[in-house]
Formats: structure tokens, sequence, C-alpha cells
């Protein structure tokens, strides 16, 4: 089922608590068993705290919120660096996957690296989550690189760096053109 009541809507400093409550409920359900309970408090405390999302914004992160019919379903984060635009993070909630959200949130984030006149989309995933990993490289990620980061706690965050190119055929429809972001697949 294809959803199309879909925007973005940016996140700002009144948001931050219910941003970290939706990031909770994502969290708990997608990465229990996955990693250690303790490393999800602990994570979710870290980069969720009102004071780092804040200063994430402040230097020019863009935290944006995926609204479905008007209602929130999902949450971003990105920012242009040099060549590339890094995506931070992407989170729909779990009662939503399956609907194609996921993948028009990555022709959102392709749509702002276009307008920045990036070259490329890079981005972290850990290494077992295997649903993340699937839609990724169906959407034409692909890994340039493996790392394993200490973050505090005895925890490591052990991702693979997935990067893909950015495509480019014009204008989208959502940007008042005739074209469309092409992906992999796409026609």
């Amino acid at each position: 089922m294809h959803v199309t009541d879909v925007g973005f809507q940016d996140v700002s400093l009144d948001d931050l608590e219910a941003l970290r409550a939706m990031a909770s409920r994502i969290w708990w359900s997608c990465y229990r068993g996955m990693i250690p309970d303790a490393q999800i408090e602990q994570m979710l405390g870290w980069m969720y705290a009102p004071e780092q999302v804040a200063s994430e914004l402040a230097k020019g992160v863009r935290w944006e919120w995926l609204e479905v019919a008007g209602e929130r379903r999902g949450y971003l984060s990105w920012e242009p660096g040099g060549p590339g635009l890094l995506l931070h993070k992407l989170y729909l909630e779990p009662t939503f996957h399956g609907r194609g959200l996921g993948q028009r949130m990555l022709e959102h984030v392709e749509r702002q690296a276009i307008r920045h006149g990036v070259s490329w989309i890079e981005l972290r995933v850990n290494r077992a989550n295997d649903r993340a990993l699937r839609a990724y490289r169906t959407a034409g990620y692909e890994r340039v690189a493996d790392d394993a980061r200490p973050i505090g706690g005895g925890f490591l965050m052990d991702d693979h760096i997935l990067r893909r190119a950015v495509a480019r055929s014009g204008p989208s429809k959502e940007d008042g053109g005739e074209g469309g972001i092409r992906t992999p697949g796409s026609v």
C-alpha cells in the first residue's frame, strides 16, 4: 500500500521532547535484540538529549518530521558537507514499514542533495540491521567502509558506511518540474 499524503516539516526546539519520545518508541521496537538494552538506553540518552539536538540544529544539521496525513510518523536528520550529504538518521514507526515511506524519505534526502549540489549521500547503518541494509541496497546504496567506534559505557557503534551517487534527472514534480528523481529500479 503506497501512502500519498506525505510531507516533511522542520523539527523545532519546541519539538525536542516529542522527538525524543518517538525515537524511544522506534528504537525499542527496532533495536531490541540487535544491540544490548543498556546500549539502547545509552544511545537514546546521548543522541536525543535536547541539548544535543539543539546543538546540531544550531550547527546547521537539518532535523525533519515525516508527516503522513498530518500525523508525525518518522523523522530524519541530514547535513550537506563538502562534496556529499551525510544522512545521520532516518527512522519510521514500525507500523508504517512496507508502505513505501522509507523510499519517500530517501527521495526527499536526494532532492536536498541535488538542491545543495553535492555528488553523493552517505550514511551509517548497524552491521546487524539486515532490514535496513536490504532497504538501502535496494535504493542503490553500496558499502564503502566499515567502522567500529567506541561511544562510551563500553559500547561500540559497529556500522557499515554506505554511499550512493546523487542521480540528477531534472526537477522533480515536487519541485515544480516534470521529471523525477530516478532511483535504481525506477522507470
